[in-house]
């Protein structure tokens, strides 16, 4: 199994349907591949080797896709990186990675001399401007790359080799590299398109989340894999989308919750023309009923399904179409194990448990990352006896329907990304002014959840919101600064003396007014 297969099969089935299109731009698989191969050849004349990290630091676009294949084309490996993150943790990427080449936007440029400073081995001949703007002085310039290059053989590196390294949030308060294999990105997008159908063969596949994310990347592969076109946009935008939808015919459509809530909740969508779509896949978080069925009636013709996974495993389950229409009940689950995936509700030695009764559920498939880079500790508590260790709470059904009751790691979901509380409490903890804190998630309607600090003060210690949120944003990326603060005396502790934020939760809910058992 290897990634570049998909351009190999639309060369020789449909060389001159449209590829993708972004903007301006738009390249037929003939003119894809011959680019790709030309990129990977100026990659390697920048001195990168099978094995190597190739870095990018840019919003969504046609270029993008080109420099993953490329990557793959020569046998090296993509690290995408977080464009929401703060400059001192995409040097850290950028270390932790030990990238050889770094491509970035017009976003970006700014960003650079920073972070040539901050990342000795990153050469400064090594950084490439793939923006649509003047190549600033000093950078290679993308397309004079591509067009000076001759193009080689694919290498066609596939198997276990390591494909890309995805960065998700640490625990400890770093980011976490994701080894992901090219036989691990194959198995969950076939699995994946198997039980969800969700690309059209031959239609148009729009890309507006953030092509870091793991869903974001397997809804692009599967469009590609059965053939068709991927629309590119920098990000999402309604505005965008809508436009986006209604120009070129898009037929499949991959969300987060608060994207579909934007999207329902917008002025426009009711007037335009979406006639095209036939299947809107969404997923990263928890939705409501009453969301769903406002989509589904803006929607009528769309097929929606689920799908619950994490950056370790791309999609583990999958939450068909027919359950979207049967309703009720079913659409507080996460569905069943999809067709790649075998999945277990256990208890702490890894037996799995009987129906109904909560415990961790654990992932078995050819879809598992490799693990952890350079964190052999904490692969080896991740990956135990071939089971993934998923850190979510669940329970399973009769009929193998997963319902995800809580998060066992302290993680919070807000508009999609993902935030782990220690890493906002080690940035809170920095504040001269605090003397302990506890973040945890909330109900939030427009994100899903927000970010919720509880802060106590230091003696005689003064601080407000605007200025420990300002602290925050600092040290880490603005999207997990906190959005709602609250001051008390002392937090609530157990008699092992850790911090109970489901008590702080609770009360919170209670104190608005909230129903704490709809929201357990």
């Amino acid at each position: 199994m290897y990634l570049t297969q998909a351009l190999h099969r639309a060369i020789q089935v449909a060389p001159e349907r449209l590829m993708t299109v972004c903007g301006d731009r738009a390249h037929t698989a003939r003119e894809t591949v011959d680019r790709v191969a030309r990129l990977a050849s100026a990659l390697r004349g920048l001195g990168v080797a099978a094995g190597d990290r190739v870095a990018l630091l840019a919003g969504n676009s046609d270029r993008y896709h080109e420099i993953f294949f490329a990557a793959w084309w020569t046998g090296a490996v993509v690290t995408p990186l977080n464009t929401r993150w703060s400059p001192a943790e995409i040097a850290y990427g950028l270390n932790d990675s030990g990238a050889r080449v770094l491509f970035v936007d017009d976003d970006f440029t700014d960003a650079v001399p920073r972070l040539l400073e901050e990342c000795p081995d990153l050469a400064a001949d090594a950084v490439v401007h793939c923006g649509d703007g003047a190549t600033p002085a000093g950078m290679r310039g993308y397309e004079e790359l591509v067009a000076g290059a001759d193009p080689v053989p694919d290498a066609r590196a596939g198997g276990d080799t390591l494909a890309a390294l995805l960065y998700t949030g640490g625990t400890t308060g770093s980011p976490k590299g994701v080894m992901v294999s090219h036989r691990g990105l194959v198995t969950s997008t076939l699995g994946t398109q198997v039980s969800r159908q969700s690309a059209v063969p031959g239609g148009c596949q729009l890309v507006s989340a953030p092509m870091f994310h793991i869903a974001a990347l397997t809804g692009w592969l599967a469009q590609l894999t059965v053939g068709g076109t991927v629309v590119f946009l920098p990000g999402f935008t309604v505005a965008g989308v809508l436009d986006a939808v209604a120009r070129h015919r898009v037929t499949s459509l991959g969300l987060v919750p608060t994207m579909l809530q934007m999207l329902v909740d917008h002025p426009d969508a009711a007037d335009a023309d979406l006639s095209g779509l036939r299947h809107i896949g969404y997923g990263a978080s928890a939705v409501s009923e009453s969301l769903l069925k406002r989509a589904m009636d803006l929607f009528p013709q769309a097929r929606f399904t689920q799908g619950y996974g994490m950056t370790e495993t791309a999609i583990n389950t999958v939450l068909g179409a027919e359950e979207h229409r049967t309703g009720g009940d079913l659409l507080r689950s996460a569905g069943r194990a999809a067709a790649h995936c075998e999945v277990r509700v256990a208890g702490p030695d890894g037996a799995e448990l009987p129906r109904g009764e909560i415990g961790e559920l654990l992932c078995r498939g050819d879809h598992l990352m490799l693990g952890y880079w350079n964190r052999p500790d904490e692969t080896a508590a991740a990956l135990r006896d071939g089971w993934l260790h998923t850190g979510d709470a669940a329970y399973m059904d009769e009929a193998g329907y997963v319902f995800i009751t809580d998060r066992i790691k302290d993680m919070i979901i807000s508009g999609g990304e993902n935030v782990y509380s220690a890493e906002v409490e080690n940035a809170l903890t920095q504040h001269p002014a605090v003397a302990s804190c506890a973040v945890l998630g909330l109900p939030d309607r427009l994100w899903g959840e927000r970010v919720h600090a509880v802060v106590v003060l230091r003696p005689g210690a003064t601080a407000t919101e605007d200025e420990l949120r300002t602290h925050v944003r600092a040290l880490i990326a603005g999207y997990k600064a906190p959005r709602s603060f609250a001051f008390a005396d002392a937090l609530p502790v157990s008699g092992a003396g850790k911090i109970l934020k489901r008590e702080l939760r609770d009360r919170h809910l209670r104190e608005s007014g909230r129903d704490v058992k709809k929201h357990s």
